[in-house]
């Protein structure tokens, strides 16, 4: 008799929660568009170009929240950028306390790749270029047209090496293996950072090292992603880790890709008007 009463209330909180489960089984994921150039800040003026900046992505992502996203979907077009600000939007969008996808589309690739380590799933076209894992560092050097027109530039410093990259005078073997080798340590810890995220043994991770580029299907072979696809495949990703059917909606739409802002927004030429600085950055390109 005990047991009679028993099973029915069971099938009872059997059906009432499996009816609540399907009441309860829709939600929607967030689609942040980012296109353009890492950049600690946001670039204004003639000829500035789109950019994906550490405060955009963390209004981005409050608003995706406040939306009640159930998943974050970030979906790149980018070469890369600034290095410390590529590594500030990897810790905003590891910051996120719901599940995330990165989806490259044409391109995503060097601080757009490494920024894309902190999501919890990694989609990529076949055709996407991905990839780039390194640094680098580069200026114009002027000294040649100033000989030319007859200026002489005259440098007063403390330091022998405070000049190191000046674009009005030649490096020096000694400054040029100083700059060598910040760039040989920022990439290194580029690496670092991919193996260990990506969980990549020394022999996989001597493929990727070069700082060559690679297609989304080679890049899921050699383990850079997780899974070949598009928007929609990224969307059933996230509906997984989430367990519900999602739907999606836009928290922003950035500039569409073109190479015309690819060359804008690959200037390594940075002005210091006042405090005589090196134009020499660093960036993961």
């Amino acid at each position: 008799m005990r047991k009679y009463l028993i099973l029915p209330i069971f099938l009872v909180l059997v059906v009432s929660q499996a009816s609540a489960g399907w009441f309860d089984s829709g939600g929607q994921a967030a689609v942040i568009k980012l296109s353009g150039s890492i950049t600690p800040s946001s670039q204004t003026g003639l000829g500035a170009t789109s950019s994906i900046t550490p405060e955009k992505i963390r209004n981005l992502n409050a608003q995706a929240i406040r939306n009640n996203a159930q998943a974050i979907i970030y979906e790149w077009n980018s070469g890369g950028g600034a290095v410390v600000a590529s590594k500030e939007i990897r810790r905003e969008i590891e910051s996120v306390k719901i599940p995330t996808v990165c989806r490259f589309r044409d391109l995503a690739a060097s601080g757009a790749y490494l920024a894309s380590l902190s999501c919890d799933r990694i989609v990529a076209d076949s055709a996407s270029i991905t990839g780039s894992i390194g640094v680098r560092s580069s200026y114009l050097e002027f000294s040649g047209l100033l000989d030319k027109y007859g200026v002489e530039y005259v440098n007063i410093s403390s330091g022998s090496l405070k000049e190191a990259g000046s674009q009005f005078t030649n490096l020096s073997e000694q400054e040029r293996q100083l700059l060598q080798e910040k760039v040989d340590k920022l990439g290194n810890q580029f690496i670092s950072e991919v193996a260990q995220e990506r969980d990549l043994n020394s022999s996989e991770v001597k493929k990727v090292e070069k700082g060559q580029i690679f297609l989304g299907s080679e890049a899921k072979r050699l383990g850079l992603v997780d899974t070949l696809g598009g928007r929609k495949t990224a969307v059933d990703v996230a509906g997984n880790m989430t367990g519900r059917q999602l739907t999606t909606f836009e928290v922003e739409t950035g500039s569409s890709f073109s190479f015309l802002s690819l060359l804008g927004s690959d200037s390594l030429l940075k002005k210091f008007l006042s405090n005589g600085e090196s134009p020499v950055k660093a960036e993961w390109r």
